[in-house]
């Protein structure tokens, strides 16, 4: 579930290993590029945060970290179903 962390989105993931959760990234990033918003990523091990913000929008969280926040969502759901 994501949260509101100092004025940014933020959700944690977890997996079985490193190499799930970087899959789970590299997909996060082909759409994050597609879209035009990138997100800040933490990975520690199987651990993945992901934090969103629009900056050139003072930072603030709006609809394009939103529609962004639901596309990692999608992922998460089909990376882990697999």
């Amino acid at each position: 579930m994501w949260e509101t962390i100092e004025g940014q989105l933020h959700r944690h993931f977890e997996f079985k290993n490193f190499i799930e959760a970087f899959a789970f990234i590299s997909k996060v990033a082909l759409i994050s590029e597609r879209v035009n918003h990138h997100p800040e990523i933490r990975i520690i091990y199987n651990v993945v945060d992901i934090f969103l913000c629009t900056h050139d929008e003072e930072s603030t969280i709006t609809e394009k970290d939103r529609h962004l926040a639901e596309k990692i969502d999608q992922v998460y759901k089909s990376t882990v179903a697999v």
